[in-house]
């Protein structure tokens, strides 16, 4: 065989071994205009459903202050987001697996913490946590509630944004408030993938028209387009559910809430997305970059 001949040959191994670099993960952060309109519900029983098919998930609780998730999932995790900083703990062992083996990840005062570390210290927690991206599909990431400068510097940072609202006129025009700040930060960064839940809605109709109106508000006015996910319907075994820390889908997977948690968990993964940004890296590198602002 002549030189060339062995150098194909050599190109031709190399490529058969190589292993292709892992995809970027999708990051969608969950958040709703005000607290107590079953955010966190949404997001762990939305996870517990992707997981169960299969998704890879990881939940990340940037609620600052609040351990709603661990609430509801009745799990008390041993490590937080801050042990990594701390180089305590690596980020497989932060990461609590909960019912049915998704995994989330407590954040409490380690996402604060990005704020005050140094330049060489950022880069090591983007390069850990961007690490995420080998082992999870999707990151949902649920912050705190509100138009705060912390929930809309996570909004921000990511390519996709699920707004939970109520069919209360305060969380809707709560809702509305935030979408137009994230509108008004477009102008430094880019604008999030925005979709909308109505939870606890009587009906389908009423969630459809209730979205229709935000949607007409918010192209008016702000020249933004929205897309309607789905409606969570008043459920009463969800309370139950929430009760017992045993989350809807897996204590109650026939009810109403469950079954429209599957439509939209469908939905998600139907979605294109068009510009993913980088995964959890990317998510990174603009969440810090806009912390230091």
């Amino acid at each position: 065989m002549d030189q060339a001949g062995n150098l194909r040959s050599l190109l031709d191994l190399h490529k058969k071994n190589s292993r292709p670099l892992p995809p970027a993960a999708r990051v969608i952060t969950v958040t709703s205009g005000k607290g107590g309109v079953g955010k966190t519900n949404f997001t762990v029983n939305l996870a517990l459903y992707l997981h169960r098919k299969g998704v890879r998930v990881v939940v990340l609780d940037a609620d600052l202050g609040l351990a709603n998730i661990e609430i509801l999932l009745g799990i008390a995790p041993k490590h937080s987001l801050l042990d990594v900083l701390a180089g305590k703990n690596t980020l497989e062992e932060i990461i609590t697996h909960t019912h049915g083996g998704m995994g989330f990840i407590s954040g409490g005062s380690g996402l604060v913490e990005m704020a005050n570390i140094s330049e060489e210290m950022l880069k090591i927690t983007v390069q850990k946590l961007g690490a995420l991206d080998e082992i999870a599909d999707i990151i949902l990431i649920d912050t705190g509630a509100g138009i705060s400068n912390s929930v809309l510097k996570f909004v921000t940072a990511a390519s996709e944004c699920v707004v939970v609202c109520t069919p209360e006129p305060t969380s809707i025009t709560d809702a509305y408030s935030l979408i137009k700040a994230v509108k008004d930060r477009g102008e430094k960064e880019p604008i999030p993938q925005l979709k909308i839940v109505i939870n606890g809605a009587e009906d389908k109709d009423e969630g459809r028209n209730i979205f229709k109106n935000l949607q007409q508000v918010a192209q008016k006015f702000l020249s933004m387009e929205l897309t309607h996910l789905g409606t969570l319907p008043h459920d009463a075994n969800l309370r139950k559910a929430v009760r017992s820390q045993k989350p809807c889908v897996l204590s109650y997977p026939n009810t109403a809430f469950s079954r429209e948690i599957e439509n939209i968990g469908n939905k998600i993964l139907d979605i294109q997305v068009e510009k993913p940004r980088g995964g959890m890296k990317g998510f990174m590198k603009r969440l810090t970059k806009i912390f230091g602002n």
